[in-house]
């Protein structure tokens, strides 16, 4: 039986087996490229992730707006206080409106999970109250209980419902009187901020930063804090750091 004929080991054979890889500049183009895209399409993955943000915290503010407005109902057409004394413990507007909620995740804004940490805001908060919220009320409406006389807002008060805000992304801060607060704005989706109004709508409404303050707690200044002056876009609201008042 006759063997098959053994072809010669060429030079073209070392060459093809040579070039069966990329090279070392083939290899440096095709991560140059990769690292090309990644620069450009990363900061469109994270405007969309904060896009998806800003929905999911829009939505919480909805679903806050709601659950005030079903309280009002049932408490003769008057808002809840911000917070009051509640026999042992510090009742809120959070722990009030909690049994038309029934979810803490919704006190979170996604952006900034634990931006309040609500027993460090007031000392000793009631049991239903959450322990962590991302939003803040406007005080106007929601009164704080522990003023001398304080009683709570009405629904009849608010000339404009559709433009007073009631609730939004915002944090604390010390006012210049001796125990003031102030709910300052936080835009912390692209430079918005999410807001819930009076007739149950909800708008994000541009705001710029403007300086820097440190957040409010019952333990004295705490970690510092953004603050943001309101755009055009929040209209009675404009120029102001914090969604006080409301249109007449």
């Amino acid at each position: 039986m006759k063997l098959p004929e053994a072809k010669p080991y060429t030079a073209l054979t070392v060459n093809k087996a040579a070039r069966s890889g990329f090279t070392l500049i083939e290899l440096l183009v095709v991560i140059a490229i990769i690292s090309l895209l990644a620069a450009i399409l990363f900061p469109v993955f994270a405007s969309a992730r904060e896009k998806a943000r800003q929905t999911s915290c829009l939505s919480n503010n909805k679903q806050y707006s709601l659950a005030t407005l079903m309280y009002v109902q049932d408490y003769d057409e008057t808002f809840p206080f911000s917070a009051f004394l509640n026999g042992s413990c510090v009742g809120t507007f959070y722990s009030s409106v909690e049994p038309y909620v029934k979810n803490d995740q919704i006190t979170r804004c996604p952006s900034e999970d634990e931006a309040i940490n609500i027993a460090a805001l007031v000392g000793a908060p009631c049991p239903s109250t959450p322990t962590f919220t991302g939003y803040v009320v406007n005080h106007s409406i929601f009164v704080n209980g522990f003023f001398p006389g304080a009683t709570p807002a009405a629904l009849a008060d608010l000339d404009q419902p559709a433009g007073s805000i009631m609730i939004y992304d915002g944090n604390v801060t010390s006012g210049a009187a001796p125990g003031q607060q102030i709910q300052l704005v936080q835009a912390r989706h692209a430079t918005t901020f999410s807001a819930a109004f009076a007739d149950g709508h909800v708008k994000a409404i541009q705001a710029k930063p403007t300086g820097k303050a440190n957040q409010f707690t019952v333990m004295g200044p705490g970690r510092e804090l953004n603050v943001y002056t309101i755009g055009m876009s929040g209209g009675f609201y404009a120029g102001q750091q914090e969604c006080l008042g409301f249109p007449k």
